[in-house]
């Protein structure tokens, strides 16, 4: 088959005509873009490439802690431990100790001048802030020092620069000081973006003076002005930016300064991710898309190659993993998830149900999500609204608590967690409706004798309530667990989430964590654990079933870090953020879900029921650019008896996206529209002609998440594809 490029004249939009041409690259359509059905969302896993990186780090790590005895290196090897979503403790030196702790030790002397006596290095200081964050660490506490506050008074208004007297404004500060607020998710200040694009190259990228501009420095300050806020991916300079990118990318589909680099092309890749080329595959393929070519660069030892192969192994695993920066920590994902919660609140103080059951049940759910997270639910309602969701809860605590014994409970629970009193709550003793409504001395059990969650709920309310628990309801509790250890729900489902909700009970009953059920339930779940991490429901990953399935873990004591719960490299935790958008809500069939979300939240941050927290006031975040949306790229050809068409997108992860691909033979006046199907990360198509010269075609973007376009957002976006020119010109 011969191949060839070809340039086209493109028209965007019914009305709207913009006077550029572009190439279609034209190559061999990928093989598996004719398997059926197609992947729903994007599947890219290198989970083998990552490990055996991170076994190549591991071996390299000194007693100390660091990698080649630096921080910059060490910094990076941080991010690639966060970025696989392992815990930081995975990265042990043999003295014990982690990348962390040696950092800790360095954080004063390395972000400030003078050896730690002068001034505060910003670009330092937010590069330190991020890999704390990244790694499980507080920024506000660490080393010795607190990152944020000196870093936010590095802040110029006038200027919109962060700098210092001995470190100057430029590129070297300005992307990593943005990056180190938006980790721990502080309001950018609109200048310091400005500033920031200030530093922008007449040819679209950024560098160091004197030097023009470069991929790296270009796909960190991209990354910044994302995670920022203040423009997105859609933002002029964005798209110059990635302009740049396109124009620097290497025939082998990755960056590097003349030849590839593992370094430089992870960090593109990671700048790609953020602005929703995900995978990265065929939406930058040149002809060879740039994950193709990280992983060319990948040698026996699990090693990468590069002028310091310990930093280009570092630097690789982020872009395997597709993790832009800033690598959130689970507090941090915990927010965006609230934030995401919050939006839906209704003007009453509730939450919705979703057309099934009372609104006390969500309601109840999110107060429990939100104190576990910290944060006071007496605060939260609606804006405009006087009326909190405790509020909410007080003016129908009677019927609620008068449903089940498992709404009684739970509502228990959430009052004691929010702060309140259960034996007083909106006129209701709460307590006493469970124990003299719900409890049933003669049987020993809660409500439906025959519902562990009527039991477990029961019993932690009481619990929660600092009540005495019935012996009988404990041994009852006990005696509807299965001869594998686990518990199911009313309807025989469910095992892992009834299983965890039964260990809180009885270790909230006071029932040792030594004691056979608790035992025997922690091994049921062990082995219901899936290759993910996680726990399924109904033959599929759920984040309900893992939610409550680590709780009971986490109650009975066990260490969901701990290497023995981890599958693959993936620890539960990972399994849960695995199911988590990047814009905070947690998914089921691929659709953002309130039911899922708000349950996922108290496992995300290591809570379990009952609980208390000290509380303050919750403020949304900024939760990043929609996942959902679909990212348009540029189609490609190739040719043989006939034209086959690539159609490239990044993101839709719900996967409700569509493309339609019309074509007519010249002199035609009708269209006619060709079957397309979809893979991962690209639809496919064939046209009965022979070369694109002998039609027209033009290609229809559709999603009702928005489509992006470069600078364009809009629900559908038409590139119809008219003229062919018989030369080569690069898009």
């Amino acid at each position: 088959m011969r191949l060839r490029n070809f340039v086209l004249s493109i028209t965007l939009g019914a009305a709207i005509t913009v006077g550029l041409v572009v190439t279609l690259s034209l190559h061999a359509a990928p093989a598996e873009a004719q398997l059926a059905p197609a992947p729903a969302t994007p599947t890219i896993d290198h989970s083998d490439t990552i490990s055996r990186a991170l076994s190549y780090l591991k071996d390299q790590q000194m007693a100390n802690g660091s990698f080649n005895d630096d921080e910059f290196t060490t910094f990076r090897a941080v991010m690639a431990v966060a970025a696989a979503g392992r815990p930081i403790r995975t990265m042990t030196s043999i003295s014990g100790y982690t990348p962390l702790d040696y950092l800790a030790t360095r954080a004063i002397t390395y972000t400030h001048t003078e050896t730690g006596t002068g001034p505060l290095k910003p670009g330092t200081a937010g590069q330190l802030a991020v890999v704390v964050v990244a790694g499980g660490g507080d920024p506000y506490d660490f080393g010795g020092m607190n990152i944020i506050h000196e870093l936010t008074g590095t802040y110029n208004a006038a200027t919109g620069a962060y700098s210092t007297t001995t470190a100057p404004a430029g590129i070297l500060h300005q992307p990593w000081a943005i990056l180190g607020l938006a980790a721990v998710q502080k309001t950018v200040p609109v200048s310091a973006t400005d500033y920031l694009i200030e530093l922008q190259n007449a040819d679209g990228g950024w560098g160091f003076p004197g030097w023009g501009s470069d991929p790296d420095t270009t796909a960190q300050a991209i990354q910044a002005l994302i995670a920022g806020g203040n423009a997105g991916p859609t933002h002029a300079k964005v798209v110059e930016g990635l302009g740049y990118l396109r124009s620097t990318q290497l025939d082998s589909g990755g960056w590097g300064w003349g030849t590839l680099s593992a370094d430089s092309t992870a960090a593109v890749i990671q700048a790609l991710a953020a602005a929703g080329y995900t995978p990265a595959t065929e939406s930058w393929a040149h002809p060879t898309d740039p994950q193709t070519a990280l992983l060319s660069l990948q040698q026996a030892d699990g090693s990468f190659s590069g002028y310091n192969v310990v930093l280009s192994t570092a630097d690789a695993v982020p872009g395997l993993a597709e993790a832009p920066l800033p690598i959130l920590g689970r507090a941090q994902r915990a927010n965006r998830a609230l934030s995401w919660m919050k939006a839906l609140q209704n003007p009453d103080g509730s939450w919705p149900t979703g057309g099934y059951g009372h609104p006390g049940g969500p309601t109840c759910d999110a107060v429990l999500a939100y104190a576990a997270a910290g944060f006071d639910p007496y605060a939260l309602r609606q804006s405009g609204s006087a009326t909190s969701a405790m509020d909410y809860l007080a003016s129908t605590a009677a019927a609620f608590a008068g449903i089940s014994a498992d709404s009684a409970g739970k509502l228990a629970i959430a009052v004691e967690a929010a702060g309140g009193d259960a034996h007083d709550f909106g006129g209701v003793n709460v307590v006493y409706v469970l124990t003299n409504t719900w409890y049933s001395p003669t049987v020993g059990a809660f409500g439906d004798a025959n519902n562990s969650w009527h039991q477990a709920f029961a019993m932690m309310g009481l619990a929660a309530a600092g009540e005495e628990i019935p012996i009988s309801a404990t041994q009852y509790l006990k005696g509807l667990q299965n001869p594998d250890g686990s518990w199911v729900d009313a309807w025989g489902f469910d095992q892992p989430g009834s299983t965890g909700l039964a260990l809180q009970a009885l270790i909230a009953a006071g029932v040792p964590d030594t004691d056979a059920s608790v035992v025997s339930g922690t091994s049921s779940l062990r082995n219901q654990q899936n290759a993910q991490g996680s726990w399924d429901a109904f033959g599929s990953p759920s984040a309900n079933s893992t939610a409550y399935a680590m709780q009971g873990l986490l109650a009975a004591g066990e260490d969901l870090d701990a290497a023995e719960w981890a599958r693959a490299g993936h620890s539960p935790y990972a399994g849960l953020i695995a199911l988590q958008k990047t814009d905070g809500p947690f998914v089921y069939a691929g659709y953002d879900n309130f039911f899922a979300t708000r349950q996922a939240v108290p496992a995300l941050v290591g809570a379990y029921y009952p609980f208390t927290r000290t509380l303050t006031p919750f403020a949304s975040v900024d939760r990043g650019p929609d996942p959902d949306r679909m990212v348009a790229a540029m189609p490609r050809l190739a040719t043989a008896n006939s034209v086959a068409v690539t159609i490239p997108f990044g993101s839709d992860l719900n996967a409700n996206g569509v493309v339609t691909l019309e074509w007519r033979a010249h002199g035609t006046a009708s269209w006619t529209l060709a079957s397309v199907q979809r893979a991962d990360g690209y639809f496919t198509a064939t046209l009965p002609v022979t070369s694109p010269a002998d039609c027209q075609w033009q290609v229809t973007f559709g999603d009702p998440d928005l489509i992006q376009y470069r600078s364009r957002l809009e629900n559908q976006i038409t590139l119809p594809l008219y003229v062919y020119l018989p030369f080569v010109f690069r898009q």
